[in-house]
């Protein structure tokens, strides 16, 4: 289905043509999808490669946004901790951080990087540029 700058891509699949939405139905609609991307990202928590673990934890724990999902917190706390907290992108470490938080868990030692400011490895341009500018 091509994208057509309508916010209701998935409810238009389903519905006749010209049929209004109730205001309420895209949240519904969104609530639906949560589970399966819960489902679909369980099967990798333990994948050997890194970047596949790392996505599917990070997937994982922004399913829990909802309250049906809150049951399946302590399972995933140490994942997010041993995996997003110790990542080297520092965008899974305050995820890591955000999501301990909201669940109610003390995050420890992970970094903030909105107090801190960013390592080396982040800011590649710190030594310039290594190529004469094609102007």
């Amino acid at each position: 289905m091509a994208y057509t700058g309508d916010s209701r891509p998935v409810l238009r699949i389903a519905l006749p043509a010209g049929t209004r939405l109730h205001p309420m139905a895209h949240v519904a609609a969104v609530r639906a999808i949560i589970p399966l991307i819960y489902k679909a990202a369980r099967s990798h928590l333990a994948d050997a490669d890194l970047l596949i673990r790392e996505a599917a934890v990070y997937a994982a724990a922004m399913t829990f946004a909802v309250p049906e999902s809150a049951a399946h917190v302590p399972e995933l706390v140490p994942l997010v901790r041993g995996t997003l907290g110790v990542s080297e992108y520092r965008g899974y470490q305050y995820m890591a951080k955000r999501c301990l938080v909201t669940w109610g868990v003390e995050p420890g030692p992970l970094p903030d990087p909105l107090i801190s400011g960013p390592e080396p490895r982040d800011r590649p341009w710190e030594g310039g540029c290594s190529d004469d500018p094609p102007f």
